[in-house]
């Protein structure tokens, strides 16, 4: 007998719709993307990403249909909860790295630890040690080129060993 392993859905969506008055930026979108699974999501300008990757990331909601992460049904969170999620299964990178430009690699990836509530400067260190920094660690946002910069932010989403982790 074979045992066939079915891995554990991550991100689902169901129907989704996201409507700015007139205009629908998502329309009967149906996603399932497992545990460990690298997905790219691209397309035009204007064609709905960032407004796909807001609603999966927890900082909007959508106007219809159904979001799951990590098991959890989105729409039964309220703010708190969402923000909570965010903190705590989510790594986010953004495009604009938004490093605080006055703590160094190291401490700006302590920050994300400060909103999981778990701060802990040897899981940090080591994952600045992955991305290639070991050697940065007390380096200012403007000590560092930008590659090393993403690098961080890298690192930063890392840190908490979350569920999904998102580069807008």
């Amino acid at each position: 007998m074979s045992v066939t392993h079915i891995p554990q859905v991550a991100i689902e969506t169901r129907h989704l719709y996201k409507r700015f008055g007139d205009v629908t930026a998502l329309d009967d979108i149906n996603l399932r993307i497992a545990q460990g699974e690298f997905v790219a999501i691209m397309g035009a300008s204007g064609s709905g990403k960032t407004t796909l990757m807001n609603i999966l990331t927890c900082l909007d909601t959508a106007t219809e249909g159904q979001v799951f992460l990590d098991g959890t049904d989105a729409a039964a969170l309220d703010e708190e909860g969402r923000r909570r999620f965010r903190a705590e299964k989510i790594g986010l990178v953004f495009q604009q790295f938004h490093l605080i430009p006055f703590l160094t690699a190291l401490e700006n990836i302590m920050l994300a630890q400060h909103y999981h509530s778990v701060v802990d400067e040897a899981a940090a260190r080591k994952v600045l040690e992955q991305v290639g920094l070991g050697h940065r660690v007390t380096h200012l946002p403007s000590q560092l080129s930008g590659g090393e910069q993403q690098r961080v932010c890298i690192a930063r989403a890392l840190v908490n060993e979350t569920a999904g982790y998102f580069r807008g």
